[in-house]
C-alpha cells in the first residue's frame, strides 16, 4: 500500500509537468503578470509540447532497450534524456525569443532557469546521482519566491503548499529507493536556488 502510494506521489509530482504547472500557478497569482492571450496561448502550447515530445522520445528508448525504466534508476541511462529535455526546452526559448509574441520578462528568465538547473543537474549527475524529481519541486518553490521578491505578491499559503508538495515527493522517492536523503535535499536547494536566482535577476540570454 505505501510502495503504491509513492508511485502515485512520484506521477503526480513527476518533473516534466512541473514547469506548465508553475506557468499557470503564476499566471493567476502574479497581479503584474500581463499578456495577451495568444501569447499565453503560445506559451501553453510550448510547455505541452515540452512535456510530450520527452515522454514519447523516452518511451521509445524503452522500447528499444536502450533504456530501464521511465522512471530512469540507473544514473548512467540518464544522459540521453537528460539531453532530449534541455534540448527541447533550449528550442522552445529560441521560438519564444525570435519568432514568439510580447511577453513579461519573467517569462523568459523562467525558460532559462529550467535550462540552467537541467544542464547543472546533468553535470552534477555524471558523477552523482541527484534527484530531478525534488529539482523540479524546488524549482517551484524558488519560481515563488522569487514572484514575491518581484512583486511583493501574498503567497505565502502557496509557498507552504509548494512545501507540502515537496516533502511527499521526497517522501515518494525515498520510499520507492529511488534516492538517498543527500540526493533529495541536493535537487531541492538546486532547483529553489537557480529559479530564485534568475526569475528574481530577469536573466535572459
Amino acid at each position: 500500500m505505501i510502495i503504491r502510494l509513492a508511485k502515485i506521489l512520484s506521477l503526480i509530482f513527476h518533473p516534466l509537468w512541473m514547469p506548465l504547472i508553475i506557468y499557470i500557478l503564476v499566471r493567476w497569482l502574479d497581479p503584474y503578470y500581463i499578456a495577451p492571450t495568444q501569447a499565453d496561448n503560445f506559451v501553453l502550447l510550448l510547455l505541452v509540447v515540452n512535456i510530450i515530445a520527452p515522454a514519447v522520445s523516452i518511451l521509445i528508448m524503452i522500447k528499444y532497450g536502450l533504456l530501464s525504466d521511465i522512471e530512469l534508476r540507473n544514473r548512467k541511462e540518464r544522459f540521453g534524456p537528460y539531453l532530449l529535455v534541455i534540448f527541447y526546452y533550449i528550442l522552445s526559448y529560441t521560438m519564444l525569443k525570435w519568432k514568439g509574441p510580447i511577453l513579461p520578462p519573467e517569462v523568459f528568465s523562467f525558460f532559462v532557469s529550467v535550462i540552467l538547473s537541467l544542464i547543472v543537474s546533468l553535470t552534477i549527475n555524471m558523477f552523482w546521482k541527484i534527484s530531478v524529481h525534488l529539482l523540479a519541486q524546488g524549482g517551484v518553490f524558488g519560481t515563488l519566491l522569487a514572484l514575491n521578491s518581484l512583486h511583493k505578491s501574498d503567497i505565502t499559503v502557496f509557498l507552504m503548499l509548494s512545501a507540502i508538495g515537496a516533502g511527499l515527493t521526497a517522501y515518494s522517492r525515498l520510499k520507492l529507493e529511488a534516492h538517498t536523503h543527500g540526493q533529495v535535499y541536493a535537487g531541492f536547494c538546486l532547483g529553489a536556488c537557480m529559479n530564485w536566482l534568475v526569475i528574481s535577476q530577469k536573466f535572459m540570454i
